[in-house]
């Protein structure tokens, strides 16, 4: 039985403008009601995702920072990522490329940076330099994180704290960043709009996009007994 749903924001609850889909929101009180908690997996800031819990009303357990930063209450938070390691790998990066950074200010644990420059080459560079970071492609920005964390990794921390096992945990997604937590999960699934190596590893994939798929997710689990 499934005990608790993770689940990715933008892109599966959101629209690529980063619009809440109203049924993304009845996705929460779906799961209120089956008294199955609901935990967010980003890649957003703490103080982002805090706010996100807050008005859908989910716990203050949660993943942020693509698992650089777990929450295990309001208050009680753990770094498993080191800042230094993607700031070396940006100054290295920047004196090839026309790097373009985000607003980092509230970012403990990585770096986010505008997609303006060829991602795969300066993986490859990375390697060659044999920084321990990697370039994470969200579709909406791309990400310098340290290479020992990922959301799987941070969903792990959260199963410990919950005292769950992984075929008691679903995961939603839509993006590479998601593929961790899929590879923990003893139930996965991805929206519409997900790309077609992420359709590929889940167990389902729902008819609609975004926020209206995740609805569909929920619905489907709800169908086939899942909870």
């Amino acid at each position: 039985m499934i005990k608790a749903v993770v689940f990715d924001i933008d892109g599966t609850l959101t629209d690529m403008k980063r619009r809440l889909d109203p049924l993304a929101v009845e996705v929460f009180e779906k799961l209120r009601m089956l008294e199955v908690p609901a935990i967010l997996a980003t890649g957003n800031v703490h103080c982002f995702t805090r706010a996100a819990v807050i008005m859908l009303g989910t716990p203050h357990v949660f993943i942020s920072e693509n698992g650089g930063l777990v929450s295990y209450a309001d208050g009680d938070i753990e770094l498993l990522a080191d800042l230094s390691l993607c700031e070396e790998a940006y100054q290295r990066l920047k004196d090839i490329y026309p790097l373009e950074r985000h607003d980092s200010r509230y970012r403990m644990t990585d770096l986010v940076l505008k997609r303006n420059f060829n991602v795969e080459e300066a993986k490859s560079r990375i390697q060659e330099w044999g920084l321990p970071v990697d370039l994470l492609d969200s579709t909406f920005a791309v990400h310098i994180t340290d290479r020992r964390v990922d959301k799987g990794k941070g969903l792990l921390k959260i199963l410990d704290h919950l005292q769950l096992n992984k075929d008691e945990v679903a995961a939603v997604g839509d993006s590479i960043s998601d593929l961790p937590l899929f590879h923990v999960a003893g139930f996965s699934a991805a929206v519409a709009n997900a790309l077609p190596d992420i359709k590929e590893a889940v167990d389902f994939v729902s008819p609609s996009k975004f926020g209206k798929g995740a609805y569909e997710i929920v619905e489907y689990m709800i169908e086939q007994d899942m909870f």
